[in-house]
């Protein structure tokens, strides 16, 4: 299982000094374009020919300064144009947040939902 390590700045804190919830869905990003350049699925930004079309996120446990976020990331789901993604968020081995979020394959020029490529779906299977 692939996974990125993140860790957690004095800007991702709210005035209760734990990081906001809306940071999660920054790790959860980061994650995501690290893990496809991992793949080899989009190497570079012009190759990333995805949209977001749904996240939802479980919080466990809050997480604070000083803590490195360690997220977890694998494909879970494959349809026609678009696919899913699950997400553990972990800080020294406990569960802080568990993430799933759907993925389209989208073409940019024509602002559509395009297949989702063949070598895309077997990077992502592997």
């Amino acid at each position: 299982m692939f996974v990125h390590r993140e860790p957690v700045r004095f800007r991702d804190l709210d005035p209760m000094g734990h990081v906001n919830n809306a940071v999660f869905l920054t790790y959860i990003e980061s994650a995501r374009v690290a893990f496809l350049q991992h793949l080899g699925a989009a190497a570079t930004l012009e190759e990333m020919n995805i949209i977001v079309a749904r996240i939802e996120i479980d919080f466990r446990a809050p997480v604070r300064l000083g803590d490195e976020v360690s997220i977890s990331v694998r494909a879970s789901r494959f349809g026609e144009k678009s696919f899913d993604l699950e997400h553990e968020l972990r800080v020294d081995g406990q569960v802080v947040a568990e993430a799933k979020s759907v993925l389209v394959s989208y073409d940019y020029e024509t602002r559509a939902a395009v297949a989702l490529p063949d070598d895309w779906r077997e990077k992502l299977a592997a």
